[in-house]
């Protein structure tokens, strides 16, 4: 087996619990037959560290594995695989909508599954991971009974990778051309659509999130879904009786998607509006509506940290903006999807919107992702989501 030997004391950052060793980290590397393989990994003096996937051709060169001398096989995917399925059955052990793993919080690198009852989508993110992609589906067809696994991997993380971006079905027992299904999450139904929908189809992270809306949305509000996606959290809105609800997203096939939501649940106090936010925004403050809940979700505005400030500069417009549209004492749901943008960074801004807003605001609670994200403490990687309810006075 490929031996990889670090330079001197950089084993430091993986004895905490890192996942990562950095090309610049490496001393040299032995025996490598074929890129992405495992290999052993040492210390400067030789100590032995464990096991892992080997990138010559990316910034993150090393992912590990394990810290023993075992096998990786299918075996070890298996054991892997299952125990990240057992703590999620200790949260909750009727659900079968979770995500079953998730990556190097998960001890598997570069990997993604979300389960779906019998349906499975899968993301890679290493090439290691890739070698061993048909052991991973053969385990979820055998171990998990899947109906259907279809791989999410248009992803700009692969090209780092060197591996190609594919979206492929892998395993189809589905006897319909339509692959689109229906499932109940928290008591509402939703249509699942795997292969056209965003990431790995649909947004788990912020399940929890989604039904905590409940309990601030009272009977007769006016709700504003910004960034609405699937339609989650307006649907959550409309469950909590909500006297309207206007949700917005640019995505036509979004906004179709929450349209067929809200009939799923016959919810008639739902208006979706296929538009950019900041166009919206131009035209709601024109008619002088004020909303008692806004939920502010967007998509990452930063990939890296060279971004952080134009970034920040985004997400002060969008919140200064929402708070300008609440009624007094009304509740923003405000989040940022970007690890780089810390907690501190993220609520500094969310002062200075409040300061540009003329409002004062009170932190009511923070969230991060649902109990199927775990988190890292060694890896500031694995803690994408910031969540805020705020009182906006």
């Amino acid at each position: 087996m490929a031996k990889l030997i670090l330079k001197k004391n950089e084993e430091r950052r993986l004895a905490l619990g890192h996942q990562w060793i950095f090309s610049n980290e490496i001393e040299r590397v032995e025996d490598l037959t074929k890129n992405g393989e495992v290999v052993d990994l040492y210390t400067y003096n030789y100590k032995y560290l464990g096991k892992g996937f080997y990138n010559k051709h990316s910034l993150i060169a090393y992912r590990h594995l394990t810290d023993f001398k075992e096998d990786i096989d299918r075996k070890f995917f298996y054991k892997r695989i299952n125990n990240a399925n057992a703590q999620r059955k200790k949260v909750n052990r009727t659900n079968n909508i979770y995500r079953l793993v998730n990556s190097e919080s998960d001890y598997l690198p570069g990997l993604i599954i979300d389960r779906f009852e019998d349906r499975f989508s899968i993301q890679i993110f290493s090439a290691g991971m890739e070698i061993f992609k048909n052991e991973i589906v053969e385990i979820l067809k055998e171990n998990f009974k899947a109906k259907f696994i279809i791989e999410k991997n248009d992803n700009e993380l692969r090209v780092l990778e060197g591996l190609e971006k594919r979206e492929k079905i892998l395993l189809d027992y589905v006897d319909s051309a339509d692959k689109t299904f229906t499932l109940a999450i928290d008591d509402i139904m939703y249509k699942i659509d795997l292969v056209e929908g965003q990431k790995t189809g649909f947004y788990l992270d912020q399940s929890a999130n989604r039904k905590l809306v409940r309990n601030y949305v009272r009977e007769g509000d006016a709700v504003l879904d910004l960034f609405c996606n699937e339609g989650g959290f307006a649907l959550n809105a409309a469950f909590a009786e909500a006297e309207n609800v206007i949700a917005v997203d640019s995505s036509e096939h979004a906004v179709k998607t929450c349209i067929d939501n809200a009939k799923l649940n016959n919810f008639k106090n739902i208006e979706f509006l296929c538009k950019d936010v900041f166009d919206f925004y131009d035209d709601v403050f024109q008619q002088n509506k004020k909303f008692d809940v806004i939920i502010l979700d967007p998509p990452s505005f930063t990939k890296n940290k060279k971004n952080v400030i134009p970034a920040l500069k985004g997400y002060q417009e969008l919140n200064n903006k929402a708070m300008r549209l609440l009624k007094p004492n009304g509740i923003l749901f405000t989040f940022s999807c970007s690890h780089h943008i810390d907690e501190r960074n993220f609520e500094i801004m969310l002062m200075k919107s409040a300061s540009q807003a003329r409002r004062k605001i009170k932190i009511l609670e923070m969230m991060n992702t649902s109990y199927d994200h775990p988190i890292l403490p060694s890896m500031p990687e694995t803690k994408y989501l910031k969540s805020y309810v705020l009182n906006v006075s």
